[in-house]
């Protein structure tokens, strides 16, 4: 068990960051694409209710009026679409699961050495050495992991330079604002009590609930 542990938080450490980060970037994802299926079905409106019920009956005239000779098939058919119309918000995004999780694999080496680079530039765990780092990474780390966020998603779905959103600068300031209530505290405690080796495994399970966050923010917020 320690020799494994030495390969995965010595050795290996740049591996197991960028994985962990991977990793939990994606589960923040499924996280927050359940959290909007159960929103989907619990809280439809009376005018949405409706129109599915709508959809469903003028689904099952039209198919009885077309297709009564082959009562069977029709009958699979049938089942089959009804099926597809009351779970069309039940469906999971995997693509963009596989988009965040990408995401995450690009922000882990950042992480690595960016981490490194604080306790080596500001070695210790005294009040002025904690709130220092606090400081820089709020400064520095959080806006770049931020940029990497919206820049990359709009390079993988876009594919073109070119062709980025003008508006993801506005997302990117808007969402620092929630940043910067949420890490410091969450840093504090990271560079007071967790050991340097484990440093970044601790900020990517904060992240898991974060990153439920910003799946919310690049894909559900206007």
């Amino acid at each position: 068990m320690s020799f494994l542990r030495n390969l995965l938080f010595g050795k290996y450490l740049i591996i197991t960051n960028t994985v962990s980060c991977g990793v939990m970037m994606g589960v923040g994802d499924v996280i927050q694409q359940r959290r909007e299926q159960w929103k989907h079905r619990s809280f439809r409106s009376p005018e949405e209710i409706d129109n599915t019920i709508n959809d469903k009956f003028t689904l099952t005239i039209t198919q009885c009026t077309t297709s009564f000779m082959a009562e069977d098939e029709s009958n699979k058919r049938l089942v089959t679409l009804a099926n597809r119309l009351d779970d069309s918000g039940n469906n999971h995004d995997v693509v963009r699961t596989r988009n965040m999780t990408a995401i995450g694999f690009m922000q882990g080496p950042f992480h690595h050495y960016f981490y490194l680079f604080l306790d080596r530039f500001l070695p210790g765990k005294s009040v002025t050495s904690v709130i220092k780092k606090t400081f820089v990474d709020q400064i520095v780390g959080s806006p770049t992991c931020l940029a990497i966020f919206f820049f990359g998603h709009e390079m993988l779905e876009q594919g073109d330079p070119r062709e980025i959103n003008a508006g993801v600068m506005d997302k990117v300031i808007e969402t620092y604002k929630v940043d910067c209530c949420f890490w410091p505290p969450a840093q504090l405690i990271n560079f007071l009590f967790v050991p340097m080796q484990y440093r970044v495994i601790y900020i990517n399970l904060m992240n898991v609930f974060y990153n439920v966050f910003l799946s919310y923010t690049k894909y559900v917020s206007n």
